[in-house]
């Protein structure tokens, strides 16, 4: 019985240790900018607009894109903005960072690969905003 438990802790343990869902938000709220990257791989797939609006020359960095995660259902970003809205409108998000970084729940995977952690934005709500 006492090696069943033991057992059962460890695999509880490890459960724990393999989430990658961010715990702790930072309590500060931020309203950021940021646009969609369509990478052909499963990464953080935004980008804060404050990298290239002052820069020209910015060329998009995988250590500076972030994922996002809506705060409930009711604030979900809509689909047709990641077909195609994306082009030619950014999303304006209130909200705020988790400290740690991970990889949110909503995140949908496109391959097998695991993603890597990066900072995530919690928003509680959102805008839709043309270029």
């Amino acid at each position: 019985m006492k090696f069943l438990k033991s057992i059962s802790f460890l695999l509880i343990l490890l459960l724990i240790s393999c989430n990658d869902q961010p715990t702790k938000l930072s309590n500060k709220q931020e309203t950021i900018e940021v646009s969609y990257v369509n990478w052909a791989c499963d990464c953080a797939n935004f980008i804060e607009r404050k990298y290239y609006i002052s820069n020209t020359n910015y060329e998009i960095k995988s250590e500076d894109c972030i994922f996002i995660e809506p705060l409930n259902n009711n604030v979900k970003i809509p689909d047709s903005y990641y077909n195609t809205m994306h082009f030619e409108y950014y999303l304006k998000l209130c909200g705020q960072f988790y400290k740690d970084k991970g990889v949110p729940k909503s995140y949908e995977q496109k391959t097998d690969n695991e993603p890597e952690k990066a900072k995530v934005f919690r928003y509680s709500n959102f805008k839709i905003i043309k270029r």
